[in-house]
């Protein structure tokens, strides 16, 4: 079986994340797609980039935590 490539295919390749299930890789995936982009000035918006750092900490977070759940 192979896996698409999310940089070429990213639809195909967050469907095939979807058939198998994986939830949180699933988000993760979606979460990175809406990842701020540089204005033409070359910055960041200062206000959504803080905001898609801090979910993607509490991502992390989460996996980790539901990691050390299933394995202690």
């Amino acid at each position: 079986m192979s896996i698409p490539s999310p940089t070429e295919l990213p639809d195909a390749f967050l469907e095939h994340l979807k058939s198998l299930g994986l939830d949180i890789a699933v988000t993760s995936f979606v979460h990175y797609q809406n990842r701020p982009v540089l204005s033409p000035g070359g910055r960041y918006d200062e206000g959504p980039t803080q905001e898609w750092c801090e979910r993607m900490d509490s991502l992390l977070v989460s996996s980790i935590q539901l990691i050390h759940i299933f394995y202690t």
